[in-house]
């Protein structure tokens, strides 16, 4: 009896802190399947504490609640699993079916007699529950959760036919304490593999959550591009056509005024050419007509010559004859990825050489730029510009994987920055060979 009354404790034990475990991730997540694994497991531990004051008192009316619990605890389980993979809400027809645990355990241990006409209905029930609650897993079998949820639905199966054996073993002691170390196993695996269910459950939502924040920052990105292009184009066509007039207008008069006032004249034409340059640059930052015209490897030449004669900066460009095809978002993240890494080594490195190379290993485009600057400490530099609203290669790396593609950073005090950018090419330069540029 001793031996019995320990292994009860154990198995009551080890059942209840599943049940809390399952409570308090159904506390964090709101989904309804923890909370009635929750509620199986707390009523499983609840069964084995009936036993308990069973073998203390050996009084029937424990005997009775005994009955009524496992009942209870096996079409708990079974619901759970039922509305983790099919989401199905309570139906009224479903107290039928709870009320039977309770009527038969009266009829069983109240008004029968005889123990195997009392005990058979009970296991087959319990058993069924059991099994049915197996095979509702078995047939959830999604791709990314087939062995998990495979391994979960065949412990259930194996432990509703172990639940057969109770009027033949069990109840005559034959299994004892041996019967709850090995249901003690079944509560274990069956806890484990629910976690780990759930786990892949999680794991697959947060991808198709992360797909779909991929495509709005896609989306996002476009939208930005497009205003960034109607902008430029506004510029170009509205505030340069109107620069353009004012100096074919100071043209005219510049001939016909005294030479006192040809200075001033002089003065403002020279003006209004700076106003048409910056108007240039502007645009050109803003949407490089090169991308648009001629295709990515033109455009980022002609970003690297220009940035160096401006900045009287040396810049080398080394790349191949031919880019694999891109998509336009792949085209604008690399350009962007570019000027940023430009700007960024106009603000920090101090005129230092600057090396922007291209490679195409298979499939892919590597893009390095590589500057001879001073350099920082660690990531944690990035982190705190982060912080304080500098955000131009987090708003890199955001681009870059919107696409897929992946951003290093590399760096240390007196070694420059080193800026890794992969992206994969067009699937339908998988299908064609290498193109020359637009």
């Amino acid at each position: 009896m001793n031996a019995e009354l320990a292994a009860a404790v154990l198995q009551a034990t080890i059942t209840a802190m599943l049940a809390m475990l399952c409570f308090r991730v159904w506390r964090k997540s709101r989904e309804p399947h923890f909370g009635w694994w929750a509620v199986a497991f707390s009523l499983y531990a609840l069964r084995i504490g009936i036993i308990i004051a069973f073998l203390s008192t050996m009084s029937r009316g424990w005997l009775l609640w005994h009955q009524v619990v496992t009942g209870w605890t096996a079409l708990a389980l079974l619901y759970a699993a039922i509305v983790f993979a099919h989401r199905t809400l309570w139906r009224p027809w479903y107290w039928l079916v709870l009320a039977f645990p309770l009527l038969w355990s009266y009829i069983a241990v109240i008004k029968l007699e005889n123990f195997t006409l009392a005990a058979v209905p009970a296991v087959l029930f319990i058993s069924g529950a059991t099994l049915w609650t197996g095979i509702v897993l078995l047939r959830f079998r999604r791709p990314e959760t087939a062995q998990v949820s495979g391994l979960l639905g065949w412990t259930f199966v194996i432990w509703g036919l172990h639940h057969l054996d109770y009027p033949i073993l069990r109840a005559r002691g034959a299994w004892l304490p041996w019967g709850y170390y090995l249901d003690i196993l079944f509560v274990l695996a069956v806890g484990a593999g629910i976690l780990l269910l759930v786990n892949s459950d999680l794991a697959n939502r947060l991808q198709l959550r992360t797909v779909e924040l991929e495509r709005l920052s896609r989306r996002m990105v476009r939208q930005h591009e497009e205003e960034r292009r109607r902008l430029s184009l506004e510029l170009h066509d509205e505030t340069a056509q109107v620069f353009a007039a004012v100096k074919m207008q100071l043209g005219i008069v510049r001939e016909r005024v005294d030479t006192a006032l040809a200075t001033h004249v002089d003065r403002a034409l020279s003006l209004v050419d700076d106003g048409l340059r910056g108007i240039r640059n502007v645009t050109n930052d803003l949407r490089p007509a090169l991308l648009d015209d001629l295709g990515l490897l033109p455009a980022l030449r002609s970003l690297a010559a220009d940035f160096g004669e401006r900045q009287r900066i040396p810049v080398s460009f080394d790349s191949p004859d031919t880019l694999p095809v891109m998509s336009d978002e792949a085209e604008v993240a690399l350009f962007r990825a570019v000027q940023e890494s430009l700007s960024n080594v106009a603000r920090h490195a101090e005129g230092a050489k600057v090396h922007v190379t291209l490679a195409t290993p298979p499939g892919r485009l590597h893009l390095r730029i590589e500057d001879e600057g001073p350099g920082f400490a660690g990531e944690a530099v990035l982190e705190r510009a982060a912080e304080s609203g500098h955000l131009g290669i987090a708003g890199m790396r955001e681009r870059i994987a919107a696409l897929g593609g992946r951003v290093d950073v590399w760096s240390s005090a007196g070694s420059g920055v080193r800026i890794d950018i992969e992206i994969a090419a067009s699937e339908d330069s998988q299908h064609e060979a290498w193109l020359t540029p637009r």
